[in-house]
């Protein structure tokens, strides 16, 4: 992984996830947790966010406040710098992605240690793989996805770019979703199944079919209709 610094495009509750993944990654078991050393130097450097920040946690976590900027344009050195987006949702994602992409700023790829994902499978830049995910044979994440703890993504499935899969998602062998959908926690979607670009599937549900863009989709067996605007 970049050994450099990192900016946290989000200040909220998965931000603060992601933060705790990086001191996981970079900082030794005996730093981290056996005494209150601080990093060598500041594995986050700024944090990035319009609305609430959660200050004093971040605070706690990293030893210090990062910088906290309203806009991406304000980070000092940012050239010298990855920035990882922390938004839990996928339409968010997908918009922030754009327009660091019009920036050209670099994205940060986070793989954490307890993650498993095989040698044949590709992962996109910008991606985040949280504890205990599992990344089969094959299968393709795309850029800036969020692929959450515990999620499955099986053999030869692939997510479309700023996908988000929630906690316990699991995505079968050749399963399909377009770019910027959501998969609620514990939610299934069948081999060979597909959610398309922007689509929904609520947590709990199961997707046994192959569905078009937009779709809010509900239940077991999953149905719903089209319900978002596609960008």
């Amino acid at each position: 992984m970049f050994l450099g610094q990192y900016v946290l495009y989000g200040g909220g509750d998965f931000a603060i996830e992601v933060a705790t993944y990086l001191l996981d990654i970079f900082v030794t078991r005996e730093i981290s947790r056996s005494s209150n050393e601080a990093p060598i130097f500041p594995i986050v450097s700024d944090i990035v966010s319009s609305g609430f920040v959660r200050r004093k946690d971040f605070e706690t976590i990293l030893s210090d406040l990062p910088k906290v900027h309203s806009s991406v344009d304000s980070v000092q050195a940012i050239d010298q710098k990855q920035v990882i987006i922390c938004i839990g949702d996928a339409h968010a994602r997908h918009r922030i992605l754009l327009e660091l992409r019009d920036k050209n700023i670099k994205l940060g790829t986070l793989v954490h240690s307890s993650a498993y994902v095989s040698d044949n499978a590709k992962i996109g830049n910008g991606s985040i793989i949280c504890p205990f995910a599992f990344i089969g044979p094959f299968a393709s994440v795309g850029a800036n996805c969020a692929i959450n703890v515990g999620a499955i993504v099986g053999h030869d499935a692939v997510l479309g770019e700023s996908t988000v899969l929630s906690p316990g998602a699991d995505i079968n062998g050749r399963a399909e979703t377009g770019k910027a959908a959501f998969v609620g926690a514990g939610a299934i979607l069948h081999p060979k199944a597909r959610l398309g670009a922007f689509g929904k599937l609520s947590a709990g549900s199961v997707l046994n079919i192959r569905v078009d863009d937009g779709f809010l989709m509900h239940g077991n067996p999953a149905k719903g209709r089209q319900m978002f605007r596609i960008r």
